[in-house]
């Protein structure tokens, strides 16, 4: 089997979740420990990735004028992603309003469709972030955009490059 390696797409994932953004490490279903080591585990992995791409992921942290106006535009551009939903965005449990939904009958059917349409889009919106953050992140790198990085590397910072599974934590606050 081949060793898993980590690159620029998880640095970049990394980047995305360690905040709790929407889609990409989006804590607000979870609460309690879980969240907190899920968001520990994305903040840990950006720091380790970070110092073996020997870059830091700030506007400070950008070596020149160039790459901290692009980094600008990587802050705005995850910021848009992050901004990402549909009109059923938040909810965790929504049985309820589907079956309410549901007895409005054409309305229902129209809600559906046209629900199912925005998050095409917004699935076609989010890849497109995605492929502009690629793109900005492999200039930022420069002649590190391609590097990758084993378990071992990461290990050898501490870090674990393994989620925290769901079934370690027994206290999911109002799951």
């Amino acid at each position: 089997m081949e060793e898993l390696t980590y690159g620029r797409a998880a640095l970049l994932h990394a980047f995305l979740a360690a905040d709790g953004g929407n889609g990409l490490g989006d804590y607000s279903f979870w609460s309690g420990a879980y969240h907190r080591a899920l968001q520990a585990h994305h903040q840990a992995m950006l720091g380790a990735l970070q110092r073996l791409f020997a870059i830091e992921l700030t506007f400070e942290g950008m070596p020149d004028s160039s790459r901290r106006a692009l980094f600008m535009l990587v802050r705005s551009t995850a910021a848009s992603l992050h901004q990402l939903t549909t009109p059923w965005s938040g909810y965790r449990e929504a049985g309820l309003l589907l079956r309410h939904l549901e007895e409005t009958g054409d309305v229902g059917v129209r809600v559906h469709e046209a629900s199912h349409r925005i998050a095409t889009r917004n699935d076609e919106n989010r890849q497109d972030h995605l492929a502009i953050l690629d793109d900005l992140l492999t200039v930022i790198l420069g002649d590190r955009a391609e590097s990758r990085f084993t378990e071992a590397d990461l290990r050898a910072l501490g870090v674990d490059p393994e989620p925290p599974s769901l079934a370690d934590f027994d206290d999911l606050d109002d799951y």
